[in-house]
């Protein structure tokens, strides 16, 4: 009770009030920062030109060594060709014929005449004939030919194809970019009771220069609980940055 808190202690049943408010206000005004375009779009068409004819000249010696790795090839391939068929007669190899009792079908032998200078790939098959006993029915022989395998002849074109990429071109509109500027930022807060009762103002304002206020203050039934807090931060930019601040505190 001596300290001032005698009625707080005799009331049984306390209320007290709360309230917090934020705002922003938005800015119009917006900042400006230039873009160096224009070494932009050069340096961008310089290096697509570079690019071009470095393309075009790897183009160029790639399909020249293929072409002549092929070419080369192709001769090597001819020339066995020919030498094998210099050398070594074709190979006939003759399956026999034979019969099935049971269907009374009857297979005349075939031929696979294969290539002087290879083993897989035959040059011609002599297909058998079937024959039925007791009966008219017939499939005579077919003879195959297969064509011989050829390489066709490989060149380059004495006109390279044009490759070509898109010219950027500098836009006429602003090279800026637009940046809105930072709008009044407020915080209130407010608290009451029977006993004590703070009230807290921040705010931050962008005008002509950038603001921060700071307030904060109490008021109690105990008088060592009253104050007053005031601050103030402004950064001023007409004449360079320049920034000062104050700061005051009481106790009534």
């Amino acid at each position: 009770e001596k300290t001032g808190l005698k009625e707080f202690l005799r009331t049984t049943k306390q209320s007290f009030d709360l309230s917090v408010k934020t705002q922003y206000k938005k800015n119009k005004d917006k900042h400006s920062i230039p873009i160096p375009l224009d070494a932009f779009y050069v340096f961008i068409n310089h290096n697509i030109n570079s690019f071009i004819r470095q393309f075009d000249n790897g183009r160029q010696k790639a399909l020249v060594f293929v072409t002549n790795v092929y070419n080369e090839t192709k001769n090597k391939f001819d020339q066995h060709k020919v030498e094998k068929s210099l050398n070594k007669q074709p190979r006939i190899f003759q399956i026999p014929g034979y019969s099935i009792p049971v269907l009374n079908i009857e297979v005349s032998p075939f031929t696979v005449k294969m290539l002087p200078f290879g083993y897989v790939i035959p040059e011609e098959i002599s297909t058998p004939s079937f024959t039925i006993w007791d009966s008219n029915f017939y499939v005579p022989s077919y003879t195959l030919a297969l064509p011989s395998l050829e390489l066709p002849v490989l060149s380059v074109s004495t006109t390279p194809l044009k490759f070509s990429l898109p010219e950027f071109k500098m836009l006429s509109n602003s090279q800026n970019i637009l940046i809105p500027a930072l709008g009044n930022i407020t915080y209130d807060f407010s608290f009451k009771s029977s006993v004590i009762t703070l009230n807290t103002n921040v705010g931050l304002y962008n005008q002509s220069d950038i603001v921060a206020h700071f307030l904060a203050s109490s008021s109690s039934v105990v008088e060592s609980l009253q104050y007053k807090l005031e601050g103030t931060s402004s950064l001023t930019r007409k004449r360079g940055l320049k920034l000062a601040t104050a700061l005051s505190l009481s106790n009534d």
